[in-house]
């Protein structure tokens, strides 16, 4: 099969200007619209100048893969806005399958990395939602405290759309709604989130070393991890 045809570049100029309360981006003097034909309405100006950005970068063709902002800013406007709800239970769900609650049973060096990296986590995850998650080094999930679940579910439901946006994807990424709530509240950055949800990744790796192939799904995970932080930090009003 050919490479798909990109479209092409139909505009000179991207800007971003306030309309009211919220901030569009400008392609030329039309305002930049969703897949759905909406407007898209961005909350900030810092996201709305990410997102110009974004479009101004573009050369003789718009390249999507290369706007992963305006692709999380699309999504929340026409997919999570409308209802909070399946958005927040999918992160529960992450939840009740955390990645920091997993440790391996040997060797007992790796289990103490992961619990001396990863425990502190849960201490803070403890304090912000009630009850402390289960851990577990079998492979089947722990059984979680209902309360804590519930209680991040309702913190999810708190965010706006375009930061439960952002915080869904970036869990999806490490695997870990705490490490999610933590990215969005600023108590820690995109790459030590993303060291945190790989530290028996790593470690196979010391000892085996990295293909090709695993160390660019790497990057691409971490590329990814980084513009959800950069976009959650960029929405707060």
């Amino acid at each position: 099969m050919g490479e798909k045809t990109m479209p092409k570049r139909f505009y000179q100029q991207a800007s971003y200007e306030k309309q009211g309360r919220i901030w569009q981006v400008m392609l030329d003097d039309k305002a930049l619209r969703t897949p759905a034909r909406q407007v898209l309405r961005l909350p900030t100006e810092k996201l709305a100048m990410l997102l110009a950005g974004e479009w101004q970068a573009q050369e003789d063709s718009i390249k999507p893969d290369q706007m992963p902002l305006t692709k999380l800013a699309n999504v929340a406007q026409d997919h999570v806005a409308p209802d909070r709800g399946p958005s927040a239970g999918e992160l529960m769900r992450f939840a009740a399958n955390d990645v920091i609650c997993f440790r391996v049973a040997q060797p007992k060096r790796l289990q103490e990395l992961q619990a001396r990296k990863c425990d502190p986590w849960l201490d803070w995850a403890e304090q912000e939602f009630g009850a402390r998650l289960a851990v577990t080094a079998e492979l089947r999930p722990p059984d979680m405290p209902l309360a804590a679940l519930e209680n991040m579910r309702n913190a999810a439901l708190k965010l706006d759309a375009f930061t439960l946006t952002a915080l869904l994807h970036a869990v999806s990424i490490v695997g870990s709604a705490v490490l999610g709530f933590a990215m969005v509240q600023n108590q820690m950055d995109a790459k030590t989130a993303f060291d945190l949800s790989r530290i028996e990744e790593d470690w196979q790796i010391k000892q085996w070393g990295e293909d090709d192939e695993a160390l660019l799904r790497s990057r691409n995970m971490l590329d990814a991890l980084c513009s959800s932080y950069q976009f959650m930090q960029a929405a707060k009003c």
